[in-house]
């Protein structure tokens, strides 16, 4: 892993979940990125295969942290990541900048009034775990069409509605909505002006919920729900593994979703 990406994972788990820096610098430097983004990762890779991004102007919807829009931007393209919460923006900003990463923008915004950001055009916008916290996730797609360039792409990951949820996890996590089913989205694509390329799934086995599970019942031996984020990623190299393999072996779908459509 690049370093200014272990910096950004470092410094977030240090403030987020109060854990030491040099500790997560050294998991970094031994293993992935571990709170389900490594999945994520995957099914943008799949979908994006045989594309590249270089010269090209991307957006990046719900960035969170903000290690997507600085891999985009190291892949050659100009970036521009939004989130909603302040500190995650001044802190990817300021590691884009020690990076020397300076095709990388970050703004703290609400991703539901992307229209009035008056951003200009892009040539691709990727959208990752963001959709089930929306209520009107038609209008914010719309909204997505209406900044793309006509041929432009959508990269879209959510959740699907055949996965197992935790209530009280998915209520932490803010979903407004459990998943998507396959021709749910492939509707509300059509609806907002784009056709989908192609699809992807991983998880068939719904691994993740299990991994979820685990990690909620191993804080819940220390009576501490902080410890929940700390414990997922204890035990993500036993269930990143078995996920890539069931993904690979068992051709169903998964409990996440992606699709590249572009808008007509």
């Amino acid at each position: 892993m690049k370093r200014y990406l272990r910096d950004l994972f470092a410094e977030a788990a240090a403030e987020e979940l109060r854990l030491p820096r040099c500790l997560m610098r050294l998991y970094l430097t031994l293993l992935e990125p571990p709170l389900g983004k490594t999945i994520r990762l995957d099914l943008l890779r799949s979908v994006l295969r045989g594309y590249s991004v270089r010269g090209e102007r991307w957006l990046d919807l719900g960035c969170g942290i903000g290690d997507l829009t600085l891999r985009l931007a190291a892949c050659g393209a100009k970036v521009v990541g939004i989130e909603r919460d302040p500190r995650r923006v001044e802190r990817a900003a300021a590691v884009a900048a020690r990076a020397r990463l300076d095709q990388a923008r970050f703004l703290a915004a609400d991703v539901c009034q992307l229209t009035e950001l008056e951003l200009g055009s892009f040539d691709g916008v990727c959208c990752l775990a963001v959709l089930e916290h929306i209520v009107d996730d038609l209008a914010l797609l719309r909204q997505i069409a209406a900044v793309l360039r006509p041929g432009g792409l959508l990269v879209l990951q959510v959740p699907s509605a055949r996965r197992k949820v935790l209530p009280a996890a998915e209520e932490e996590d803010g979903h407004v909505r459990p998943g998507y089913a396959l021709s749910e989205i492939y509707a509300l694509l059509e609806a907002s002006g784009f056709r989908v390329l192609r699809d992807d799934s991983r998880d068939p086995l719904n691994l993740l919920y299990c991994w979820s599970l685990c990690a909620w019942l191993l804080a819940g031996v220390f009576n501490s729900g902080r410890l929940r984020g700390p414990c997922f990623a204890l035990l993500g190299p036993l269930f990143l593994p078995l996920i890539r393999l069931s993904s690979r072996c068992i051709r169903r779908v998964g409990s996440e979703l992606a699709f590249l459509a572009v808008r007509c």
